[in-house]
């Protein structure tokens, strides 16, 4: 992972070295078999050391699409879990597709920030922004 002492694992998005492991074009392609979509990312040096966009020398993580559909912390072990058993552990993506596709079964609701308008102009009043009437 890159940059943790500057804060940058603060964030919804992580950024991770994969070049002993083949690069980020082949990571994205071994995890999308096995139903974990992440991105591809150049790294900050990847040009200076001839990789490119195809297959550039790191992934990028998001949990917001995750979080969305109501995974928490402990979740994110499990996922954490499936990606490692992929890249690092080189276990078959597609028998990792299975028990991916059996986890993503418990989270199919969809949740956001609030659950009505009444709760979403409440949080507004609190931060000391009244709505605009009108």
């Amino acid at each position: 992972m890159l940059c943790p002492d500057q804060g940058f694992t603060s964030s919804h998005t992580i950024l991770i070295d994969v070049t002993k492991y083949g690069g980020g074009g082949i990571i994205e392609k071994r995890l999308e078999e096995a139903n974990i979509i992440i991105n591809r990312n150049l790294l900050p040096w990847d040009l200076r050391e001839g990789r490119h966009y195809v297959n550039p020398g790191g992934i990028r993580l998001g949990v917001s699409e995750v979080t969305r559909l109501g995974m928490r912390e402990g979740e994110m072990k499990e996922v954490a879990d499936f990606i490692t058993r992929v890249v690092v552990d080189g276990i078959s993506p597609t028998r990792v597709a299975v028990e991916v596709q059996e986890f993503k079964k418990r989270f199919t609701k969809l949740h956001y920030a609030f659950d009505s308008m009444d709760e979403a102009y409440e949080y507004i009043r609190i931060r000391g922004n009244p709505p605009s009437s009108g």
